[in-house]
């Protein structure tokens, strides 16, 4: 039985005892230095290389079909070897291929469409079939890249490849029906004209769902028509209005409006109403406020053609806003103006005013000015709620803690400012003071008053005097107090010798500091002011 003719399946049919399957070659390396030598043909080559002709054409060949010119003169040869004269240089060719369908009452053939891809450097060929979105086909490489052997067991050449020239690969044949420009292009540098390109056969499939179908003007039965039409597809119906949705798609108005309830003591209620340009349509929102005492309610009117006289039109109205008498007559963009108003079936809205779009739509249409749109005031007017002051300190604990009751329901922890207790800890300022216009039995007394910058807090100590008569000691305990001055706490900056200061109702002349007192004053000059 014959062996298949497939790659690995083949016979060697040279002569006995060559071996020699070396590629030919012009370039050689001489002492690390690229030069070219002549070295002829090897045994194994089935190309040859010479010294002599254009250094990029190639061997001549014959086409098989009608042309029959050489793509180069016969007499000249190869000066270098076609993987190096033709390196990445690739022809291209389209066609197509006929496969059987089974099992298919639509189709019992398909084309497949291929691309063939022929490398000039060494006459190997690919081919690729595109691949199409949702085919249910394996698309992609169909051949791989190798020398395709022909029936007669040569291999494809340039001859072989033209336009209308059928490929046959592996039992299965191929159409060649277009080329790149490239290649049409090196075609005709070697004297060769390609035929014009082909189109690519349609099959019924393709017929089927690309074609549409001719309908040759014949009438609709009109049991059809209406069961189109209630699906929601009428046929060739309402063009007006399919113009006015595509013309005006996405455009709407917005007006601001009110309406005045007589029944709830001449409340007025805010809405926002919406205009669709695209099918004539009304929504009326209601415009939700925190703490109104009333339910948020989503709309006063949803979507829908509001008529001018619902009370007279009521029979024919089957749903609010549906009507199939068309002589009832609806609100358009003409009716609606700011300082008008719109009955909405029983109810006044009163129009107070347009969004920027709504006038300039207006303006451009209708010849409007921007004065005709002058708001109205539609906001009551606000009413000043009293404010309640916070009571005075009562002496017990801190001011901010007592406060904290006043401001919570849940009286939180005062905050305390932690950056400041841990950028000024232990920075402590000390005066020397004594009374202002004191009794003739305090005029000796002499008081230290300590400043503490990590908490804004004070304490007086009193210097012991032996026979003065009074016990010296803690003579106010450390706390914040405020100066009745500027009815703030006491800060650093207040504190400046020879200022009277005064403390608990009792006043203090600052005559002196210690000297880390006075060191600190002076190398802190933003604090204290002169």
């Amino acid at each position: 039985m014959a062996l298949p003719f497939l790659p690995g399946y083949n016979i060697d049919t040279r002569p006995h005892g060559v071996k020699n399957y070396r590629k030919a070659h012009v370039f050689d390396v001489n002492q690390g230095t690229m030069t070219e030598g002549n070295f002829g043909a090897t045994a194994g080559g089935d190309r040859k290389a010479t010294s002599s002709g254009d250094p990029l054409q190639v061997a001549a060949f014959t086409p098989s079909h009608e042309i029959k010119r050489s793509v180069v003169p016969s007499d000249t040869m190869s000066r270098l070897p076609s993987w190096v004269a033709y390196d990445r240089k690739v022809l291209r060719f389209y066609g197509f291929f006929k496969e059987l369908v089974q099992s298919s009452s639509s189709e019992n053939w398909r084309i497949r469409k291929c691309v063939v891809h022929f490398y000039l450097e060494d006459d190997s060929m690919h081919i690729t079939e595109p691949k199409v979105e949702n085919s249910g086909i394996p698309q992609g490489a169909f051949v791989k890249r190798h020398r395709i052997p022909k029936d007669d067991r040569t291999y494809y050449g340039l001859e072989d490849l033209y336009i209308g020239a059928e490929v046959t690969v592996y039992g299965r044949v191929f159409r060649l029906i277009a080329c790149d420009d490239f290649t049409r292009a090196f075609y005709g540098s070697r004297g060769i004209s390609l035929e014009a390109d082909e189109r690519y056969p349609v099959d019924p499939f393709t017929k089927k769902n690309t074609i549409r179908a001719i309908t040759h003007n014949k009438l609709m039965n009109p049991l059809k028509k209406f069961m189109e039409a209630d699906l929601g597809k009428p046929m060739g119906q309402n063009i007006d209005a399919t113009q006015q949705f595509l013309r005006n798609d996405g455009k709407v108005l917005r007006f601001y409006c009110t309406w005045s309830d007589s029944q709830m003591y001449g409340e007025r209620k805010p809405y926002v109403m919406h205009y669709f340009l695209a099918d004539d349509t009304i929504e009326i929102l209601e415009v939700h406020k925190a703490n109104s005492g009333r339910d948020a309610f989503p709309c006063l009117l949803s979507r829908q053609k509001l008529p001018k006289n619902f009370r007279d039109n009521a029979p024919t109205i089957t749903r609010i806003g549906l009507a199939k008498d068309p002589q009832i007559e609806f609100y358009t963009e003409a009716d609606l103006k700011v300082g008008g108003t719109l009955e909405v079936y029983g109810r006044q809205i009163f129009i107070a005013g347009a969004d920027q779009f709504t006038q300039d739509f207006y303006c451009e249409n209708y010849g409007l000015s921007p004065e005709d749109f002058a708001r109205a005031q539609i906001d009551a007017p606000q009413v000043e709620v009293p404010l309640m002051a916070p009571p005075s300190h009562n002496g017990f604990g801190s001011e901010e803690d007592s406060l904290g009751s006043f401001l919570y329901l849940m009286p939180k922890v005062p905050k305390r400012d932690f950056k400041k207790l841990m950028e000024n800890d232990g920075i402590n300022l000390r005066f020397l003071a004594k009374f202002v216009d004191p009794a003739p039995e305090d005029a000796e007394r002499v008081f230290i008053i300590t400043f503490y910058m990590s908490d804004d807090t004070l304490g007086i100590y009193e210097k012991f005097q032996r026979n003065s008569g009074f016990i010296g000691g803690k003579f106010l305990e450390r706390g914040r107090n405020k100066n009745v001055d500027t009815h703030a706490f006491f800060k650093a900056s207040d504190f400046v010798i020879g200022r009277l200061v005064t403390i608990n109702n009792t006043r203090f002349e600052l005559q002196n500091a210690d000297d880390y007192t006075l060191t600190f004053i002076q190398n802190n000059p933003h604090v204290f002011r002169q």
